[in-house]
Formats: C-alpha cells, sequence, structure tokens
C-alpha cells in the first residue's frame, strides 16, 4: 500500500516544530496512537501525503509529563490529545479544545496510565 514509510523517535522539544514542517510539506495528521509496556510509554505520530507516504513520529514519553499540542497546526488533533489526556494520564496543554476529562466516561479516571490512579 504505502509506497514509503519512516519512523522518526523525536522528543518533545521538537514535536511542534516538525508538526508543522509536515504540514508545510502536505502531509495530513491521520493519527495519534498512545501504546504503553511494561518498559515504556511513548505516542506514535501518525501523517500521510498524497502518494502513500507515512510518516511516523515517535514520542518518548513518561506518566504526568507535560507535552504541547498540535492543534494549532492539525486542529482535529485535539481529539486524539483529549483521548490520550483521559485514557493514559498523559498531561497534552494548549489543545484547541480541552474537554477538562470529560470526553470520554470511564469507571475510573486515567484507565491505562502507569501508575494507578487514585
Amino acid at each position: 500500500m504505502f509506497e514509503l514509510i519512516e519512523t522518526e523517535l523525536i522528543a518533545k522539544e521538537s514535536l511542534v516544530d516538525k508538526a508543522l514542517e509536515l504540514s508545510r510539506e502536505g502531509y495530513r495528521l491521520i493519527q495519534i496512537h498512545c501504546v504503553k509496556t511494561a518498559e515504556e510509554m511513548f505516542l506514535i505520530y501518525s501523517f500521510e501525503k498524497v502518494g502513500f507516504e507515512l510518516m511516523n513520529l515517535r514520542l518518548p514519553v513518561t506518566d504526568g509529563t507535560p507535552l504541547p499540542s498540535i492543534s494549532e497546526i492539525f486542529p482535529h488533533a485535539c481529539l486524539y490529545e483529549n483521548e490520550t489526556n483521559e485514557l493514559f494520564g498523559l498531561n497534552i496543554s494548549g489543545m484547541a479544545i480541552d474537554f477538562k476529562g470529560t470526553f470520554y466516561e470511564t469507571a475510573k479516571p486515567h484507565i491505562f496510565a502507569i501508575k494507578e490512579a487514585e
């Protein structure tokens, strides 16, 4: 399917600049996915460009680490960002729309967080 698939490890300080660069190159955001294993937690930001080019940004995170929003560049990113805030306990700030914990109704807050929610 995809002719070119790249994955780049990125630091949180570079996320917004890299998202802006990809936007200018014609990429669109297709997903933000949070992965949690016993050893680590990371976000995968996936971007697609006409011509079947897929770019993934892999951003390592720790529970509670403040992360910047990319919703100023890709407005629909706030949906993925609210999801990761609520389900994984990540702290993404500056979202275009912040549902402040009401995006999902779950039995426990931050159900997939590294630490047990209190």
